[in-house]
């Protein structure tokens, strides 16, 4: 199986993982252009997070989930969901009014036993978060249905643990659920007193 192939790129200031949702208004013209084709065809397009004027080689492939608004001078507001991890392995840099387009490999996880216990005791500090900061907005996790091998947790908790943008990034960067769990515990651990005070 080829695990390589050219997608449409959309840097952006912010990092999306598998499974989540970012809503984004649209109104550069080659941006318009590209959801517009993406919406047409159902296709994916990837994002990337950009810091700084450098683009991050671990970005999120990309779809158009919901069209939330249409404004009259064509620019739009739409909501994104995330969908596999790749590397960019070449990134072809456009003229500022063409989409910009990149050859990548798809990124998947080592395989490796999940941590039951970590999981579980994440998923936990997590719901403890959702509690204190979001009082009841946010559903709790489910510790049965998230602690299954097939799951991620890690991506579903960073979502909406507070992370910096560099240190959601860096999280996506890690092709190891355990790794990932275990960076999200001590985060949370030293967060939620915080929060508590």
């Amino acid at each position: 199986m080829n695990n390589r192939t050219r997608i449409p790129v959309f840097p952006l200031g912010v990092v999306l993982f598998p499974e989540s949702r970012i809503p984004l208004h649209i109104f550069e013209d080659r941006y318009k252009r590209l959801i517009n084709e993406s919406l047409k065809d159902h296709s994916l397009f990837g994002i990337n997070y950009v810091e700084e004027d450098k683009l991050h080689a671990v970005g999120c492939s990309a779809r158009v989930v919901e069209v939330l608004e249409r404004h009259p001078d064509g620019e739009i507001d739409i909501v994104t969901e995330g969908e596999r991890r790749y590397e960019v392995l070449e990134f072809e840099q456009s003229d500022p009014d063409q989409i910009s387009f990149a050859t990548i490999r798809w990124l998947d996880d080592e395989p490796e036993e999940r941590d039951v216990k970590l999981a579980g005791e994440t998923i936990n500090l997590f719901n403890e978060l959702t509690e204190i900061a979001y009082k009841g907005t946010i559903d709790p996790l489910d510790e049965s249905l998230w602690n299954a091998e097939d799951r991620f947790p890690s991506f579903k908790i960073a979502q909406k643990s507070g992370l910096e943008a560099p240190q959601r990034q860096a999280l996506l960067s890690v092709t190891s659920e355990n790794e990932r769990l275990s960076m999200l515990h001590k985060f949370l651990a030293q967060l939620i007193p915080k929060v508590k005070e």
